[in-house]
């Protein structure tokens, strides 16, 4: 996905907000948000480096086993420390990170078994990495369905300050509406 990783971030947050009781905060939010696009923090190092030759896809942020260690790692220090907030902050975190390295997979592909398998794993792809070849990315339905998750989550964010979900966070609608 090119586009819609930070609203599918929204949709996820959303729901594990909702899931765990919590109350729909910024921080809360923000660090949802900030998990959607982690995945994807490789393409800055690629961006400063000067390797645009290199695909960010082989970054360590980008491999699953290297998220699925730091939860753990979480999870192990939590059982001694026993913090309620860092539970929920750890499957907000990773909720956003796996959904985005499954979004990935379907069109461009992910690492899902290094270092026993070093090659992307895709479903479609346009860079041979694997799954059924598509020539265009952008005439393909995945791209549509990106453009429809683009269109609907701001939708659905109104709705959500319509129905008064944002109140208790000091941000409310006026009285003239």
């Amino acid at each position: 996905m090119l586009l819609a990783h930070l609203p599918v971030g929204y949709l996820v947050t959303h729901a594990v907000i909702k899931k765990f009781k919590l109350k729909f905060s910024w921080p809360w939010l923000s660090l949802g948000m900030f998990a959607a696009v982690l995945p994807d923090f490789g393409i800055i190092y690629q961006l400063f480096s000067g390797r645009l030759y290199e695909s960010h896809r082989y970054y360590i942020t980008n491999l699953p086993v290297f998220y699925l260690t730091v939860f753990i790692i979480i999870v192990i220090v939590n059982c001694f420390i026993h913090k309620r907030w860092l539970t929920y902050a750890n499957y907000l975190i990773f909720a956003n990170i796996f959904v985005h390295l499954l979004l990935d997979t379907v069109y461009y592909g992910i690492r899902w078994l290094w270092p026993f398998y070093p090659k992307l794993i895709a479903i479609y792809n346009t860079a041979g990495n694997g799954g059924f070849r598509v020539d265009n990315y952008f005439h393909h339905w995945y791209w549509y369905l990106e453009i429809v998750i683009v269109i609907f989550v701001p939708l659905f964010i109104v709705n959500s300050f319509l129905r008064g979900k944002y109140e208790d966070q000091g941000i409310k609608k006026s009285k003239n509406q």
